[in-house]
C-alpha cells in the first residue's frame, strides 16, 4: 500500500510507509527549515574556526601557535634525512680518475731532462722563476730528487688511480729525501703538474656515479605513534611538518573552504533523507512535527558545538539528552535517524580544527546503537528515563575509553572527572527540559502517556462521576485496543490513552448515550431523527474543544476525531427515510477525518466491536458467535473505506480479529461462552 500524494492535478507515489503529507505549504516548510539548517551549519562551522584555527592554525615557515601532537598512527617519508643520506653517499666519490698512457713518455721526458732549462718553458712561468732564483746546488738538488721520485712513480703500475693517494705518494717520497720543506714543496709543486698532464679527473664520470650512489638509497620511513610531539609551540613550522599537520586533520590558518563547501553539501543531501524513513506519527501536523526534529537537530548541535569547545574528543556525548528526548517522543527510526546521522554531522560541524573528531564520531555511534537497544522497553517515569540515558552514556563512554585506550592514549584521572560531570548534567537537563519540548512541540512521551492515563487525572474523574457507563465503555474498549496494538506491534500505551479519551466528548450530555441511561429509558424516543443525530454527532467536536480547554495533546485529539472516521447512524438515518422527508444524508455522518494511523484504526475497531458485543448481550453465549461478531465489524469497516489511509495489511486485521475475540472471552468469562469444538 502506498502513500499517494496529489497536488495540481498530478500524482507523487513516494515508497512504501512513508507517511508525510507534503503539502504545498509543507513542501515551502521543508524548504524553509533546510535553508534554516544550512545557515545554522554554516554559521557554526566559521565561529568554530574563528574560536579553534583563526587564531590558533599554523602558517608555514611561521612559529607554531600551539603544541601539535599525532592523533594516529602515520607512516610518512623523511625527505630531507633522506637526502641528507643521498649528499653523504655522493660525496664519497671524490671524482673519477682517468690516466692517459699515450702522454707517459712526453712526461718521462721532460723528467730525465728536468735539469735542462729549455725544459723548464713546459712548467708554469711561477715555477720556473722560483727554480730559476734558487743557488745552484740547491736547484740541482731539486732537480734530482724531481726527477728520481717521478721516474720511479712512472715505473709502477699503479700511479694515478686516486688523485689523493697520488699526492700522499708524492708526499711521501719527498719526506724521505734529504729537502727542506720548502724544497720539497717546490719539487711537489713540479711533480704535480708534470703528473696531472697524464692524469685527470673525469667530470661527467664522477656525476654518474654520484647519481648512481643517490639512486640506491631508499627512502627513510618515520613511524609516529598517537601522543607524539609533532611541532612545539613556537618552532618554526616547516613545508614538511606541514604536510603531516594536515595529514593528522589540524588546518592551517586559513578558512577552510573546501571543508566548508563539502559539509554544506553532506547536510543538504542529507536533509532530504527523512522522506524514506518510517515517520508516520508525523502525519497529522507535519509542520509541526518538521519543526520539532529540526529544533531536536539544532539544539543538539548547538551542545555538541559547546562541549567541543571544552574538549573536542568528547563532543560526540552531546547528542546524549537529544537520543532520548528521540526515543521518548518520535519512531524509534527516526530516533536512530536523527541521533546517528544528525549527530555525526553535528561532530563534523563542532569541530573543524583537528582529525581528532573521528574518535567523536565513535562516540556518537556508540550512544545511538545502546540507545536503540536500550530504549526499545521506552521508559514511563522520569526517574526511570534519567538512568536509561545514564546507562547509555556511561556504557558508550566505558567502551570509547577502551578503544581510546588501545588505540589512542590513555585517559586522565581530570578527563574521567570532567566526562561523568557532563553525563550527570546532560541527564539532568534531558529530564528537566522534556516536558517543555512536550508543550512547545505537542508531543508525548510514555512519560506524559502514562500522566494522562493516571485515574487521578481530572477529566477521568469528571468522566467516572458525570458518565459513568461512558468511563466503563472507555475502559472496555481500552482493554480490546491494547492487546490488539500488542499483538500487532503498534504503541499500546498511546492506545490506551486515546481509547481513554476518546469519548470526553460525552461530558457535554451524557444521558443522551446509550450506556449512560437507566435500562428502560431511552431520550431518543422522545425526539426527531435529525435532533437525536445531531446530539450525537457532535460529541466529537464537543470532545475536541474539551481537549483543548484542557490541554490535552494533539495525538489525543486524533483519537477523539477519528475513533468514527466518516461512519454513519444508519439506526436515525433510516428512521428519518421511513418519515418519507427528503433526507440528506450527509447530516447523519461524522465528519471525520478518517483514521490515519495504526493506533486510531485499533480504536475505531475496538470501539465498534465493544458496542457490538454489548448490543447482543445474553445471544453471546459461543466462542463462534463472539468471533463471528467481530469479523463482521471489521468487515463493515473494510466495506466502508474506513480503514484506506492505514497501512494495515490483512494479516495484521486477522491478528486483530484473534485479539478481540480473545479478550473479549476473557471479559465475559461468567457468561457461557464456549471454546468451539
Amino acid at each position: 500500500m502506498k502513500f499517494m500524494k496529489k497536488r495540481r492535478g498530478t500524482t507523487r507515489s513516494y515508497p512504501k510507509r512513508v507517511a508525510i503529507a507534503l503539502s504545498q505549504s509543507s513542501l515551502r516548510l521543508e524548504w524553509l527549515l533546510r535553508f534554516f539548517i544550512l545557515t545554522v551549519v554554516g554559521i557554526l562551522f566559521f565561529w568554530g574556526w574563528r574560536l579553534d584555527v583563526a587564531n590558533k592554525g599554523f602558517e608555514v615557515g611561521l612559529p607554531s601557535p600551539r603544541d601539535y601532537y599525532v592523533l594516529s598512527n602515520i607512516i610518512y617519508l623523511d625527505e630531507k634525512a633522506t637526502e641528507q643520506l643521498k649528499e653523504n653517499l655522493a660525496s664519497r666519490v671524490m671524482g673519477v680518475v682517468v690516466r692517459d698512457i699515450s702522454l707517459t713518455p712526453i712526461v718521462r721526458a721532460l723528467l730525465e731532462d728536468i735539469d735542462n732549462p729549455s725544459s723548464w718553458l713546459y712548467l708554469p712561468g711561477g715555477l720556473a722563476n722560483i727554480l730559476s732564483t734558487l743557488p745552484s746546488p740547491k736547484r740541482e738538488r731539486v732537480l734530482n730528487v724531481t726527477r728520481d721520485v717521478g721516474l720511479h712513480l712512472l715505473s709502477s703500475d699503479n700511479y694515478g688511480v686516486d688523485k689523493v693517494d697520488l699526492k700522499l705518494d708524492l708526499w711521501r717520497y719527498l719526506a724521505e729525501a734529504d729537502l727542506p720543506i720548502a724544497d720539497q714543496n717546490v719539487a711537489y709543486q713540479i711533480l704535480s703538474y708534470l703528473f696531472a698532464i697524464v692524469v685527470d679527473t673525469d667530470d661527467e664520470a664522477t656525476s654518474l656515479i654520484r647519481e648512481f650512489y643517490k639512486s640506491s638509497v631508499e627512502p627513510i620511513e618515520r613511524i609516529l605513534q598517537p601522543g607524539t610531539l609533532l611541532v612545539e609551540k613556537g618552532d618554526i613550522v616547516t613545508p614538511e611538518i606541514a604536510e603531516i599537520l594536515k595529514s593528522q586533520g589540524y588546518f592551517e590558518k586559513r578558512f577552510p573552504w573546501m571543508q566548508a563547501a563539502m559539509l554544506l553539501f553532506m547536510v543538504f543531501l542529507w536533509s532530504f533523507l527523512h522522506r524514506y524513513t518510517e515517520l508516520q506519527e508525523w502525519k497529522e501536523a507535519p509542520k509541526v512535527k518538521m519543526l520539532y526534529f529540526a529544533s531536536l537537530l539544532v539544539f543538539g548541535w548547538l551542545i555538541q558545538f559547546s562541549v567541543a569547545r571544552l574538549n573536542p574528543l568528547y563532543s560526540g556525548i552531546g547528542i546524549l539528552p537529544i537520543v532520548g528526548w528521540g526515543y521518548l517522543t518520535l519512531p524509534n527510526i527516526s530516533a536512530f535517524y536523527l541521533g546517528l546521522s544528525g549527530g555525526l554531522l553535528g561532530v563534523m560541524i563542532s569541530y573543524v580544527n583537528s582529525f581528532a573528531y573521528l574518535y567523536s564520531m565513535l562516540l556518537v555511534v556508540l550512544i545511538t546503537v545502546l540507545a536503540h537497544a536500550i530504549f526499545k522497553e521506552r521508559p514511563t517515569t522520569r526517574a526511570k528515563a534519567f538512568l536509561k540515558v545514564q546507562a547509555i552514556g556511561f556504557g558508550a563512554v566505558a567502551l570509547w575509553y577502551v578503544f581510546s585506550w588501545v588505540f589512542y592514549h590513555a585517559p586522565t584521572i581530570p578527563d574521567v572527572l570532567f566526562l561523568l560531570m557532563l553525563l550527570l548534567i546532560l541527564g539532568g537537563a534531558f529530564v528537566l527540559l522534556l516536558p517543555m519540548l512536550e508543550m512547545t512541540f505537542d508531543v508525548v512521551s510514555p512519560i506524559k502517556l502514562m500522566e494522562l492515563t493516571h485515574p487521578s487525572n481530572v477529566l477521568l474523574k469528571r468522566l467516572q462521576v458525570e458518565a459513568p457507563g461512558t468511563y466503563h465503555h472507555s475502559m472496555m474498549v481500552s482493554t480490546l485496543a491494547e492487546a490488539a496494538a500488542e499483538q500487532i506491534r503498534a504503541n499500546s500505551l498511546l492506545v490506551r490513552g486515546g481509547a481513554y479519551y476518546h469519548d470526553i466528548g460525552k461530558l457535554k450530555r451524557p444521558q443522551y448515550f446509550i450506556e449512560n441511561q437507566i435500562e428502560g429509558e431511552n431520550i431518543h424516543d422522545t425526539l426527531s431523527p435529525p435532533l437525536s443525530a445531531l446530539v450525537i454527532l457532535s460529541h466529537v467536536q464537543e470532545g475536541i474543544n474539551l481537549a483543548k480547554e484542557y490541554g490535552l495533546p494533539g495525538v489525543m485529539i486524533d483519537f477523539i476525531s477519528e475513533h468514527h472516521g466518516t461512519t454513519c447512524l444508519s439506526y436515525f438515518y433510516n428512521k428519518a427515510k421511513e418519515s418519507g422527508d427528503e433526507v440528506d444524508k450527509a447530516q447523519y455522518c461524522y465528519p471525520g477525518p478518517k483514521p490515519r494511523s495504526r493506533e486510531t484504526a485499533l480504536l475505531m475497531l475496538a470501539d465498534s466491536v465493544e458496542a457490538a458485543v454489548r448490543a447482543l448481550g445474553l445471544s453471546v453465549l459461543s466462542v463462534a458467535a463472539l468471533d463471528d461478531t467481530v469479523r463482521q465489524v471489521i468487515e463493515a469497516k473494510k466495506r466502508e473505506g474506513q480503514l484506506d489511509e492505514v497501512d494495515l495489511t490483512m494479516k495484521d486485521l486477522k491478528e486483530i480479529q484473534e485479539a478481540f475475540v480473545a479478550t473479549l472471552m476473557s471479559m465475559y468469562h461468567t457468561r457461557q461462552i464456549k471454546e468451539k469444538i
